[in-house]
C-alpha cells in the first residue's frame, strides 16, 4: 500500500467502521469487480488496500487543485450523508450541493448563477428591511421563493465559475453529475460501493459509501488534507 506523509487512512481504521463492506454480488457492477477481494454469504468485500492506494492518489490530486486556486464542489444528496457533506464543505469554504442536484447545474452555469444572483438581492433586501414594503401575503411567497432558492443553490453562492473538481458521495446515486462533469472535462473524485459504475469516474474510492460513518470519515480526511 502507498501511502504519503500526511496519510491518515490505513485499513485497520478503516476495517474497524466497516469501510470493507459491499453489496451483494447480486448487486455488483462488473466495473466494480477487481476492488472485490472476496465473498461470504453472497456478500460482497472490498480490497481495501486498493482503496486506500486510490484514495491518497484522490487526495493528492485534490490538493493539487486547491493549490492552483480553483474550487473543489462537494456533491451528495443522500438523506444520511446531505449533513456531513454540508458541514465538510462549509469548514473549508468550498461549495457543495446536498439537497438535491439541479440538471444543468454545472453544463449550464450560466443560468444557475443568475438562479443564485437572486437569492444573494433577496437575502440582502431582507436584511436591510426592503421587504417590509411589500404585503403579508407578498412577503410569504418571497420567504418561501428564498428558501427553495436557498435550499437548491445555498451551497453555491461562493463559486465563482466551473469547479476544478468534483468530489461526489455515491457514483450511482450521483450518475448525472458525473455525466456533466464529463461533458466539461472536470475531474471527478467518487465515493462508490460495489454496485456502482465507476468507468467514468476520474478517481474512484470504492468503499462503503453507504455508512454515513465511513463517508464523514472520508470527507474529514480529504479536508484536513487539502485545507493545509
Amino acid at each position: 500500500m502507498s501511502t504519503t506523509k500526511q496519510s491518515e487512512i490505513n485499513i485497520d481504521s478503516l476495517i474497524k467502521i466497516g469501510g470493507h463492506y459491499g453489496y451483494t454480488r447480486t448487486r455488483r457492477h462488473p466495473s466494480t469487480k477487481k476492488y472485490v477481494l472476496s465473498s461470504a454469504s453472497g456478500v460482497d468485500f472490498i480490497d481495501l488496500n486498493r482503496t486506500t492506494d486510490d484514495f491518497n492518489a484522490a487526495v493528492e490530486f485534490l490538493k493539487g487543485v486547491i493549490a492552483a486556486n480553483k474550487q473543489v464542489l462537494f456533491v451528495g444528496t443522500k438523506p444520511e450523508v446531505r449533513q456531513i457533506v454540508k458541514e465538510v464543505a462549509l469548514s473549508i469554504n468550498q461549495p457543495y450541493i446536498a439537497d438535491r442536484y439541479i440538471g444543468g447545474a454545472i453544463t449550464n452555469f450560466p443560468q444557475i448563477k443568475k438562479r443564485i444572483e437572486k437569492l444573494h438581492d433577496l437575502l440582502a433586501k431582507k436584511e436591510k428591511g426592503e421587504l417590509a414594503v411589500y404585503t403579508k401575503k407578498e412577503q410569504i411567497l418571497i420567504q418561501k421563493d428564498i428558501e427553495r432558492l436557498d435550499r437548491n443553490f445555498g451551497g453555491l453562492t461562493s463559486v465563482t465559475g466551473l469547479p476544478g473538481a468534483i468530489v461526489v458521495v455515491d457514483a450511482r446515486k450521483e450518475a448525472m453529475v458525473i455525466a456533466e462533469a464529463k461533458r466539461l472535462n472536470i475531474p471527478v473524485v467518487a465515493l462508490a460501493n460495489t454496485d456502482c459504475d465507476i468507468r467514468e469516474v476520474t478517481y474512484p474510492i470504492v468503499c462503503n459509501e453507504a455508512s454515513p460513518t465511513v463517508v464523514r470519515a472520508m470527507l474529514e480526511y480529504i479536508k484536513r488534507a487539502i485545507a493545509q
